[in-house]
């Protein structure tokens, strides 16, 4: 079932991307930040048979190239550059930063089939300043997980019990190997304009939503839902800015229900 395949952005860059499962339609799956395309799998997964889903890896991160500059422009390019690699529609599903990503992409005009974001951190409700500088400090002494529980605890807003969970977790590794493209993430978000063309949204989009995540991100969440012409917004109950791997059913639930309602 597998397939990997590789698609060449606007700047040159060679972004990897790989179908995992099969269906009528393609959905593409893009992660957040410090995680590669498998993010999504246990998604995908229960999504077998309805979608063929593609995880991609964003620019810097896993089998996908990285031209400098970075920008988050850059890396809606690359959803375009996907997007039209198909020849046909297609939908998408994003995590985090690259759901901010693909708002930039399809406010663009990307065609896209459907549209489902989860927790995008939009800067319409200022995004928290985690201390970047401290960051990339902690990563220069060789403090990678240091500067990975600091992102956690000043951007995402995951209480301490929630960030020995996750750092107890097989993800933390692949997660520490990343914490330096975090940065210029964070400072893109913070430097984008709250304004978009809203109006260009025309397919549904389904906004994904913990009960439990950081008040700005909930906060980030329910912005973009009002501000877009077609959109619904899921609540996933007991979960944080992680249901990925803590609740892929509730996810790909939520997707199904979206998809066939």
């Amino acid at each position: 079932m597998s397939e990997l395949r590789y698609v060449e952005s606007g700047d040159g860059t060679e972004l990897a991307i790989e179908r995992v499962t099969g269906g009528p339609e393609d959905l593409v799956l893009v992660p957040g930040a410090v995680n590669v395309r498998q993010a999504w799998a246990e998604v995908a997964a229960r999504l077998d048979g309805r979608f063929a889903c593609w995880l991609l890896d964003r620019r810097g991160k896993g089998d996908s190239g990285d031209t400098l500059p970075y920008s988050l422009g850059r890396e809606a390019d690359d959803l375009a550059a996907v997007a039209a690699s198909f020849g046909g529609p297609v939908g998408f599903a994003a995590h985090s930063s690259g759901a901010v990503c693909l708002l930039i992409a399809v406010s663009r005009g990307m065609p896209v089939t459907r549209t489902v974001l989860y927790e995008p951190p939009w800067s319409a409700v200022g995004v928290p300043d985690p201390g970047v500088d401290a960051i990339e400090a902690l990563i220069a002494a060789g403090d990678r997980d240091g500067a990975l529980r600091f992102a956690l605890r000043e951007l995402v807003q995951m209480p301490p019990e929630a960030i020995a969970g996750l750092r107890a977790g097989p993800a933390w590794p692949l997660w520490l190997s990343l914490v330096h493209t975090w940065p210029r993430e964070i400072r893109g978000l913070q430097a984008m304009s709250p304004a978009l063309a809203w109006d260009t949204v025309t397919a549904p989009v389904l906004l994904l939503d913990g009960a439990v995540s950081g008040p700005s991100l909930r906060a980030s969440t329910a912005a973009v839902a009002a501000a877009l012409p077609r959109a619904t917004v899921t609540v996933l109950p007991g979960q944080a800015h992680a249901a990925l791997a803590t609740a892929p059913d509730l996810v790909a639930g939520a997707i199904l229900s979206f998809a066939d309602g």
